[in-house]
């Protein structure tokens, strides 16, 4: 029961952070280009959002790292820290790595950028985002 609810918990926080950032690159940001012809005005809004958006990112990275490693600690094919001789073991090291990797443009977002930089902050942090869930299908299948 204990493990569904934190499974639960912590697919949430994954789809409130990468699809948060899917709806900004596919939805977001194409609607604005149309209905503010204004550059200044639109990347006052984007600018706004972005903001909004690393403050939810934070708190689905907070619960993603407390409910990833609660999951992982109690997975049988857990073998400890620093022991990956399984095929589970190494992906979930890749996993890791993405999942650091994306805390990186989520933490240069917290400071006002030009809005340039922020979206392509964002759109590295939609590719991280989606190959973390690639590892995170290979992983649910590994054995």
């Amino acid at each position: 029961m204990f493990e569904g609810l934190g499974n639960f918990v912590h697919l949430v926080a994954a789809v409130l952070w990468i699809g948060g950032l899917f709806v900004l690159v596919a939805g977001i940001r194409p609607a604005l280009s149309k209905a503010l012809p204004s550059d200044p005005e639109r990347e006052r809004i984007l600018a706004l959002v972005h903001r909004r958006f690393s403050l939810l990112s934070l708190v689905a990275a907070s619960v993603l790292f407390a409910s990833g490693f609660m999951m992982m600690t109690q997975n049988e094919r857990f073998e400890g820290f620093g022991h990956y001789q399984n095929t589970w073991s190494k992906i979930l090291v890749v996993k890791h790595a993405l999942f650091v990797a994306l805390l990186v443009p989520l933490l240069l977002l917290r400071k006002a950028r030009p809005v340039k930089i922020e979206k392509d902050l964002i759109d590295l942090s939609l590719m991280l985002g989606l190959a973390i869930l690639l590892a995170t299908g290979l992983l649910t299948a590994a054995r």
